[in-house]
Order: C-alpha cells, then structure tokens, then sequence
C-alpha cells in the first residue's frame, strides 16, 4: 500500500524529520504527505498529544505497522496508541493498521498496577501533557478508551471514512 500511495506524491522516499516544540521527531520512512511508520516510532516514545497533532499536520496518510497486543500493564504505549487515534481521528486523516492479531484482540484487560503514586504514572502525564490536578486514568477509564478506539480504528477502514479525509481535507 506504501508503494501506491506514494506513487501518488511528488517526493522521494526518505527518512523525514519534525520539529516539534525544539526537538526533531525522525520516521525512517515517508513520501511527501504518506507516513509509513511503526508503533515503535509513534507510542513507544515520548509523544504526545501535541506531537501526534502536528504529525497529523504534516501527513495526510499514515501507515502503522507492527501494532502489539496491549494491557494495562504498558500503560504509557496504550495511552500514546489512544491519544494517537483519537487525533487522527479528529483530524481526518487516513490510516491503516498492521497489528501481530486481530483488532479485538488487541487489548487484553490484564491487571496493571496502581500508577496513583508510580514513577511511571508521573512520565505517562508528562508524556500526555496531563498536569498534576488530572485524574490518572484508572484501568476502566482506559478499558473505555480502548474500546472507543477499536472503534474509531474500524470505521476510520471505511470507504465513507477515506472519501471524507486524506488529501482534500488540507
């Protein structure tokens, strides 16, 4: 899919680099506004909202590869992987998903530790641009979240979907 969507652009297949807030974001792999990348790039580094808002700036179309099965005990890749949908969502981009199994199975209701107090629930909010007066989110804020998003993943494969974002809605 890369191949055709990039065949479409007026660019070269390169590594491409954001600045975002004074510090470069490198994806190995993009073709003007077509970004194929992996959930390593997008969640398994401390992006952000914000970050994720300007990636759906620079890119109409964005692949995600080798999405893994997440529980609440990697929180801060599920949050990321949330609040990365969410905004693709909200911006109207086109994406799609590789993922190691099937959508539904995507997300395991594994019992995670209370982050109220952890190292990890202080790096998870500053991650998310969350200040210290928010509510952590509590495995069933997540478990709702993540349904939502399974959610959002499948109707953002419709056809109705890609019609109405992608390129023209720039």
């Amino acid at each position: 899919m890369f191949k055709i969507l990039a065949s479409e652009e007026t660019d070269s297949v390169r590594p491409r680099v954001l600045t975002i807030k004074g510090r470069n974001v490198t994806f190995a792999k993009a073709c003007g506004q077509v970004l194929d990348s992996t959930f390593v790039e997008l969640c398994d580094t401390p992006l952000g909202a914000a970050d994720y808002h300007q990636i759906s700036n620079a890119f109409h179309t964005i692949i995600i590869r080798e999405i893994p099965k997440m529980n609440l005990t990697n929180r801060s890749q599920t949050r990321r992987f949330i609040t990365l949908v969410d905004t693709l969502y909200d911006q109207r981009n086109r994406v799609l998903f590789s993922a190691e199994v099937e959508p539904d199975e995507l997300f395991s209701e594994g019992k995670g530790e209370n982050l109220s107090t952890s190292d990890e629930a202080r790096l998870l909010m500053d991650d998310l641009d969350v200040d210290d007066s928010a509510a952590i989110f509590s495995g069933e804020e997540e478990i709702f979240a993540f349904y939502r998003t399974l959610s959002r993943m499948a109707e953002m494969q419709s056809a109705a979907y890609w019609k109405s974002a992608g390129p023209d809605k720039k």
